[in-house]
């Protein structure tokens, strides 16, 4: 009986493949739990993105900006590279290219130079749309999309009225808002370049420069400075002593980015009020 039915099996499975191979094949969830599902235990994720390098229009001023910032707040000596663990801690977000996180850094570097350039003038002499920025370090820092898209719109409500042709104090001030308004994906590519580009036209001091790298990533290099608790003063140990140098370097670096009181700064690097005060006066920082 066995011999008998083996070819109407045969015949079955044939046509069934037939019916089958006619059909589409699934196509595959791109991710979440579904996806998931589909992997084998313990294997690689399957993914067909493709992320490409930087176009070279915006490579050019996003990379050109970000190597004068690192050199201007280049880290002292033996920092057993906290000031690039610093960098290499900023956050995480999908550009669509190569090189996001440093896309990232330069954004806010720029943006934080034409905020302490906006600060750098006279309270009662600046317009109101340059005031705006000069406050707008907390929207600048941040990667939360209603925080920027709020900072973009308090930027523009100060311009927004202003008939044509516009002062050219304003350019700063629409680059930054139109900066802000992008939190990740392929359009935070462009407007970062044209924010990186118009602070390299301006070519501003060094100190300056060091001033917004500190602003971007000085609250976490003062986490990996004090990871393993604050050095504590007149330590007998010389790799203590060096580390106090080193937090000193640092806490004068943040003051200068004008985003924290002296009390919270005080606070986050772990030393008293006097201290600090001491810390600036030494580097004229006070």
């Amino acid at each position: 009986m066995t011999t008998a039915t083996a070819p109407r099996t045969r015949r079955l499975t044939s046509t069934r493949r037939a019916a089958v191979g006619d059909l589409p094949p699934p196509t595959p969830p791109a991710s979440g739990a579904a996806h998931d599902r589909l992997q084998p235990r313990g294997a690689p994720p399957m993914t067909t993105r493709r992320v490409d390098a930087l176009p070279d229009e915006h490579a050019g001023p996003i990379l050109g900006l970000l190597e004068q910032v690192r050199a201007a707040a280049a880290p002292p000596a033996g920092d057993g590279g906290a000031w690039a663990a610093a960098e290499a801690g900023q956050v995480r977000v999908r550009t669509g290219y190569k090189a996001a996180r440093r896309t990232l850094s330069a954004g806010q570097c720029a943006a934080h130079t034409l905020r302490l350039l906006a600060l750098a003038q006279p309270e009662a002499d600046r317009e109101p749309w340059t005031d705006a920025l000069a406050h707008a370090g907390d929207a600048i820092g941040s990667w939360d999309w209603d925080a920027r898209m709020q900072g973009a719109l308090d930027l523009r409500r100060a311009f927004k009225d202003l008939p044509d042709p516009l002062p050219a104090s304003v350019r700063p001030v629409r680059l930054v808002a139109a900066w802000l308004t992008h939190a990740s994906g392929t359009g935070l590519v462009p407007v970062t370049a044209r924010l990186a580009a118009h602070v390299l036209e301006l070519g501003p001091r060094d100190d300056v420069l060091a001033a917004a790298w500190y602003a971007t990533h000085g609250d976490r290099l003062l986490a990996e400075l004090t990871a393993n608790g604050t050095p504590t003063s007149g330590a007998a140990d010389v790799d203590e002593a060096h580390q106090r140098a080193l937090l000193r370097t640092a806490v004068r670096g943040l003051y200068r980015a004008q985003l924290h009181t002296k009390v919270d700064l005080a606070a986050r690097a772990g030393i008293t009020r006097r201290t600090l005060d001491a810390w600036l006066a030494e580097g004229g920082a006070s």
